[in-house]
Protein backbone atom coordinates (compact mmCIF):
# COMPACT_ATOMS: atom_id res chain seq x y z
CA UNK A 1 0.00 0.00 0.00
CA UNK A 2 2.29 2.32 0.34
CA UNK A 3 4.87 1.96 -2.45
CA UNK A 4 1.61 2.24 -4.37
CA UNK A 5 1.02 5.93 -2.87
CA UNK A 6 4.75 6.59 -3.39
CA UNK A 7 4.67 5.29 -6.66
CA UNK A 8 1.29 7.95 -7.70
CA UNK A 9 3.21 10.71 -6.20
CA UNK A 10 6.54 10.21 -7.94
CA UNK A 11 3.89 9.79 -11.06
CA UNK A 12 2.41 13.03 -10.32
CA UNK A 13 5.42 15.20 -9.79
CA UNK A 14 6.60 13.89 -12.88
CA UNK A 15 3.73 14.72 -15.27
CA UNK A 16 4.16 18.19 -13.78
CA UNK A 17 8.16 18.23 -14.19
CA UNK A 18 9.41 21.18 -16.70
CA UNK A 19 12.79 22.36 -17.54
CA UNK A 20 13.57 25.78 -16.65
CA UNK A 21 16.62 28.04 -17.43
CA UNK A 22 17.08 31.75 -16.10
CA UNK A 23 18.40 34.72 -18.01
CA UNK A 24 18.92 38.09 -18.20
CA UNK A 25 17.62 40.61 -20.80
CA UNK A 26 19.57 43.84 -21.33
CA UNK A 27 17.65 47.00 -21.56
CA UNK A 28 19.19 49.88 -22.63
CA UNK A 29 16.73 52.92 -22.07
CA UNK A 30 16.97 56.91 -22.31
CA UNK A 31 14.04 59.11 -21.17
CA UNK A 32 13.15 62.33 -21.30
CA UNK A 33 11.82 63.31 -17.46
CA UNK A 34 10.84 66.64 -15.52
CA UNK A 35 12.51 68.01 -13.35
CA UNK A 36 10.58 69.79 -10.36
CA UNK A 37 12.47 72.54 -8.34
CA UNK A 38 12.84 71.65 -4.35
CA UNK A 39 9.48 73.40 -3.49
CA UNK A 40 8.09 70.21 -4.60
CA UNK A 41 10.38 68.16 -2.27
CA UNK A 42 8.65 66.34 0.86
CA UNK A 43 10.87 65.71 3.83
CA UNK A 44 8.39 65.96 6.85
CA UNK A 45 4.88 66.10 7.10
CA UNK A 46 4.57 69.79 7.40
CA UNK A 47 6.47 69.51 3.85
CA UNK A 48 3.12 67.05 2.50
CA UNK A 49 0.56 69.54 4.12
CA UNK A 50 2.25 72.28 2.17
CA UNK A 51 2.26 70.42 -1.05
CA UNK A 52 -0.53 69.05 -0.90
CA UNK A 53 -2.37 72.36 -0.20
CA UNK A 54 -0.42 73.71 -3.39
CA UNK A 55 -1.21 71.11 -5.51
CA UNK A 56 -5.20 71.60 -4.54
CA UNK A 57 -5.38 75.31 -4.60
CA UNK A 58 -8.22 76.10 -7.01
CA UNK A 59 -7.24 78.17 -9.74
CA UNK A 60 -3.20 77.79 -9.67
CA UNK A 61 -1.09 75.42 -11.60
CA UNK A 62 1.39 73.87 -9.00
CA UNK A 63 2.52 71.70 -11.29
CA UNK A 64 3.79 74.80 -13.60
CA UNK A 65 4.86 76.75 -10.95
CA UNK A 66 7.58 73.78 -9.15
CA UNK A 67 8.52 72.98 -12.61
CA UNK A 68 12.26 73.96 -13.66
CA UNK A 69 13.38 72.22 -16.97
CA UNK A 70 13.87 68.85 -18.43
CA UNK A 71 16.42 65.77 -18.15
CA UNK A 72 17.27 62.91 -19.74
CA UNK A 73 17.69 59.71 -17.77
CA UNK A 74 20.15 57.25 -19.38
CA UNK A 75 20.94 53.68 -18.75
CA UNK A 76 21.21 50.02 -19.79
CA UNK A 77 19.29 47.72 -16.66
CA UNK A 78 19.19 43.81 -16.79
CA UNK A 79 15.65 42.27 -16.36
CA UNK A 80 15.85 38.73 -14.94
CA UNK A 81 13.47 36.20 -16.67
CA UNK A 82 12.80 32.40 -16.74
CA UNK A 83 11.78 30.68 -19.24
CA UNK A 84 10.40 26.52 -18.54
CA UNK A 85 9.30 23.74 -20.95
CA UNK A 86 7.15 21.39 -19.52
CA UNK A 87 8.45 17.65 -20.22
CA UNK A 88 5.19 16.49 -21.82
CA UNK A 89 3.97 17.17 -24.95
CA UNK A 90 0.59 19.22 -25.79
CA UNK A 91 -1.44 16.26 -27.27
CA UNK A 92 -3.70 19.46 -29.22
CA UNK A 93 -0.59 20.33 -30.99
CA UNK A 94 -0.51 23.98 -30.25
CA UNK A 95 2.15 25.16 -29.04
CA UNK A 96 2.20 28.53 -27.53
CA UNK A 97 4.46 31.07 -25.33
CA UNK A 98 2.67 33.64 -22.59
CA UNK A 99 5.03 36.19 -21.88
CA UNK A 100 3.91 37.13 -18.61
CA UNK A 101 4.95 40.47 -16.29
CA UNK A 102 4.96 40.79 -12.64
CA UNK A 103 3.06 43.97 -10.82
CA UNK A 104 4.21 45.98 -8.58
CA UNK A 105 5.18 44.35 -5.41
CA UNK A 106 5.65 41.48 -7.32
CA UNK A 107 8.99 39.36 -8.68
CA UNK A 108 9.33 36.58 -11.51
CA UNK A 109 8.26 33.70 -9.34
CA UNK A 110 5.26 31.95 -10.57
CA UNK A 111 3.48 29.54 -8.54
CA UNK A 112 0.77 27.22 -10.44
Amino acid sequence: MTFSLLSIALLAGSAAAKQCTNFTVPVTISARTGVFGNSATIDTSLDATTFTQNMTRQGQNYTELAFTGFRTTEGTYNISATYCVPSFSNASGIHAVQLLTHGIGFDKVFYE
